[in-house]
């Protein structure tokens, strides 16, 4: 069973020659897939090598992915100016002073604080892309791994909640036939005791009266009964236990999350109808402690995948 949670959380470093990299992979809730990187501007051009990576593993939630590099103090020791970057921004700088005369002129520290002309002691291109897919991949391992436990963690709970769910269901099949026994009883007396006042200032009822009003207190038992009866809600209430049963038992379930969440959406609807038409206080009870389980699933699916 590998069903990840939406929450994970992921780290890695790595020391290279120029310092030390890290890098933080952490997720949260959403509906669709969104990702948000937190790269230098020197690494921009790992931002979408991160998203595919990420997007092999991830099919919804909203993932942050955080990168830095620390730097060594002999790698900063050789810093150089970016001759070409340099005269871009001076340019930039002249053309803006053309058209705005009165902007005071930049400074060479300003110049220097502009991304790219300050360029640290940097490493061939092939060995920085290789560095940093390492450190992605060990922070997505963490990151996966993190996200499998917390699934597991949350599938014992929903698995919990739904064996409580099926116990409930089976006490309340069993609850149904008294119930609707009693109810038919008590109808019946209540029927003959209105019909019996029709006929105070009246004659006695001959046999063929007696036995029309007979069968007409058995049809509004019966049609009563059927109105009180929940056996098809408790039938379809099996049926989507054994729905969810199977969803998560299925190693690679894509989606389990939303398929879950509807299922609870229709366990729900036949517990509130299983109350309305309870015909004794046990099973009235027995809606409710349904209704509570029904939603502590709900909110445990809404952070499944």
């Amino acid at each position: 069973m590998s069903h990840p949670s939406m929450t994970g959380f992921g780290t890695a470093t790595l020391d290279c020659p120029v310092g030390r990299l890290a890098m933080e992979i952490k997720s949260v809730n959403s509906r669709y897939f969104e990702f948000n990187p937190k790269l230098p501007d020197e690494f921009r051009w790992a931002e979408q090598r991160c998203r595919e990576r990420i997007q092999q593993t991830v099919s919804r939630g909203k993932v942050e992915l955080r990168f830095s590099l620390v730097r060594s103090d002999s790698s900063l020791s050789k810093t150089q100016i970016n001759s070409r970057n340099l005269a871009s921004a001076l340019k930039l700088s002249y053309e803006i002073r053309q058209a705005h005369p009165e902007i005071t002129p930049f400074s060479v520290s300003d110049l220097l604080r502009l991304p790219g002309v300050l360029q640290e002691s940097e490493l061939p291109e092939e060995q920085w892309i290789d560095l940093f897919n390492s450190l992605l991949s060990e922070a997505l391992n963490h990151f996966t791994a993190s996200r499998l436990q917390e699934g597991g963690r949350l599938l014992t709970l929903i698995t919990d909640r739904i064996n409580q769910i099926e116990a409930l269901t089976a006490k309340a099949r069993t609850l149904i036939p008294m119930a609707i026994t009693h109810q038919q009883r008590r109808l019946a007396d209540k029927l003959r005791e209105a019909l019996g006042h029709t006929f105070v200032d009246t004659p006695p009822p001959t046999a063929e009266q007696l036995t029309a009003l007979e069968d007409r207190i058995r049809q509004e038992v019966a049609a009563f009964s059927l109105r009180i009866d929940i056996a098809e809600e408790i039938d379809r209430l099996q049926s989507h236990i054994q729905a969810a049963r199977q969803a998560i038992s299925q190693r690679s379930a894509a989606g389990i999350g939303k398929r879950l969440d509807f299922l609870t959406q229709e366990m729900n609807r036949e517990a509130n109808t299983l109350g309305s038409k309870s015909a004794s206080t046990d099973l009235s009870t027995i809606s409710i402690e349904l209704k509570l389980l029904i939603e502590q699933i709900r909110e445990q699916v809404q952070n499944l995948e």
